[in-house]
C-alpha cells in the first residue's frame, strides 16, 4: 500500500494545480486546458503503473482488486484521451463555439471526479483497507474516500 500510496499523493499533487481558464481567450484557455488533460492522462498512467508495480497483495480477492482499480483507471484515461482529441480539433476563433466545447468536456469529464477512483476500488477489499490505514504513507490521502 506504501508504493500505491506515494504514486497517488505525488500525482495527486500534480492534479491539484488546475489551470486557469479565461474563456474570454479561447486560444490561451485551449492551451491550457490541453496541458492539463495531459498531465491528467499522464497521471493516471503513473498511478496504474504504481498500482502494477506494487502487484496483486498478497490477500484474498486481492488480485480482483487490482484489477478492478486498473480497469476503472483505464476508463478513466479513455475518457480524458477522448476530451483531449475533442477539445484539440475544436477552433478557438470563435469564442462561443470555443465555449460550448469547454462546457460539454466539463460534463463529459464531471463523472471522473466524484468516482472516488482507484483508492476506492482497492479499499473495498477490507484486508487492502486495513493496510491502507496501517501504512504511513496513506496518511496524506486520508478523507480522500
Amino acid at each position: 500500500m506504501e508504493r500505491v500510496c506515494r504514486a497517488m499523493v505525488v500525482n495527486g499533487a500534480r492534479l491539484s494545480q488546475l489551470p486557469a481558464v479565461d474563456l474570454a481567450d479561447p486560444v490561451a484557455a485551449k492551451e491550457g486546458l490541453l496541458a492539463f488533460l495531459k498531465t491528467l492522462s499522464e497521471s493516471l498512467t503513473a498511478v496504474e503503473d504504481g498500482i502494477s508495480a506494487a502487484g496483486a497483495p498478497p490477500v484474498v480477492d486481492g488480485e480482483a482488486a487490482v484489477s478492478k482499480a486498473l480497469a476503472g483507471i483505464d476508463g478513466a484515461r479513455t475518457s480524458v484521451e477522448s476530451a483531449r482529441t475533442r477539445l484539440a480539433e475544436a477552433s478557438a476563433v470563435d469564442a462561443e463555439a470555443f465555449r460550448g466545447v469547454v462546457v460539454g468536456l466539463g460534463s463529459e469529464l464531471e463523472g471522473l471526479a466524484g468516482s472516488g477512483g482507484p483508492l476506492r476500488d482497492l479499499r473495498e477489499n477490507g484486508e487492502i483497507d486495513d493496510a491502507y490505514r496501517e501504512a504511513g504513507g496513506c496518511r496524506e490521502l486520508d478523507g480522500v474516500i
